[in-house]
């Protein structure tokens, strides 16, 4: 499955010098007629929205990561303050999701590198609940554009649990409305290559959620509109899985010779990812059982069974175990199956 690239950071760093401007002030009547409770949480709300802008502002300088992190931390804190202090406020919520995406969850970029190996479960829950009070609260704000959508469809893939996998599944819907021109909001990127990914990674939510009639249906939609071999590997298991070895055979045998190697280099760059992480190894066992590899098929397979992923396809490896090892048996450790 593939993820997007971070397109938050620049909108990030120029939090502190927009705060100010994207509010507008209370008129003198305003301030005269509010009560006294609601003074203290104007004042609050105003408060803690600069502080966590200038904490933010801080943060993109900081080179020491002991020190963003607080810093990151605390802005956190100044907006869900402000949040607290006016509870239909969209801005809080806004900043406080591009904060954790662009500081806690966006690890390929180095300037952030406060994420670990492993996704941080509590950021991804936290900022989805910041994006999920977004659109609760104003549903056609501009401000929940294609990329908050995608990266919460991610988030929600990466989470795993069926009840993510398939609110990822309406996430992806939704941006391909958009990307359609379907929703009442503006597309911001139409291109076929785009929608060709989200409809790749809507097909492998379908995989890893059993519907394999789904799966397949929309891979073959993405590949129609943006030929890609990772995609096509996808595809390639969920026709395998559904047993229909011989049309899996055939979409990795028409991506050329070379396309397991080089589906081995893209897993390589992290440009792709999967769920669970031992997903990969069924991937990998088939591509070397394609490849004329049964020794190293059969280690992948093995690795898929022990990693306990998805088990309703742990039926369809064991089944490329006993046929694998039979072809060894007749002494093809090496060659075409």
């Amino acid at each position: 499955m593939r993820a997007a690239g971070a397109g938050l950071i620049a909108w990030c760093c120029a939090l502190a010098l927009t705060a100010r401007a994207t509010s507008a002030a209370p008129t003198l009547w305003e301030r005269a007629t509010r009560s006294a409770d609601a003074e203290l949480a104007a004042r609050t709300y105003d408060e803690a929205m600069q502080a966590g802008d200038d904490a933010v502002a801080l943060a993109v300088a900081a080179d020491v990561l002991q020190l963003r992190a607080r810093l990151v931390a605390q802005a956190l804190r100044y907006y869900e303050a402000a949040s607290a202090a006016r509870p239909d406020a969209v801005d809080p919520h806004i900043r406080a999701g591009a904060v954790i995406q662009s500081f806690l969850l966006e690890c390929r970029r180095g300037w952030a590198a406060l994420c670990g190996p492993n996704l941080d479960h509590a950021s991804a829950l936290r900022a989805i609940e910041h994006w999920d009070a977004l659109e609760r609260l104003a549903p056609l704000d501009p401000r929940l554009t294609d990329e908050v959508l995608f990266d919460r469809a991610i988030l929600h893939t990466k989470l795993g649990t069926p009840e993510h996998l398939a609110l990822a599944g309406v996430d992806y819907q939704r941006l391909l409305d958009r990307l359609q021109g379907l929703a009442p909001v503006d597309p911001i990127s139409a291109g076929t290559t785009r929608r060709a990914q989200v409809l790749g990674n809507q097909a492998e939510t379908f995989m890893m959620l059993g519907d394999l009639d789904r799966a397949i249906e929309v891979y073959r939609r993405a590949e129609r509109l943006s030929p890609e071999l990772t995609r096509a590997f996808g595809l390639a298991v969920a026709l395998d899985r559904d047993d229909q070895p011989a049309a899996a055979r055939e979409v990795v045998r028409a991506q050329g010779r070379t396309a397991f190697g080089e589906f081995v280099e893209a897993l390589m760059t992290g440009a792709v990812f999967f769920v669970p992480e031992g997903e990969v190894a069924y991937y990998l066992g088939l591509g070397a059982e394609f490849n004329g590899d049964l020794v190293g098929a059969i280690e992948h397979f093995e690795e898929f069974i022990r990693s306990g992923a998805h088990p309703r396809y742990q039926r369809r490896a064991r089944e490329h175990l006993v046929s694998l090892r039979a072809q060894l048996a007749r002494g093809s450790v090496r060659g075409t199956p």
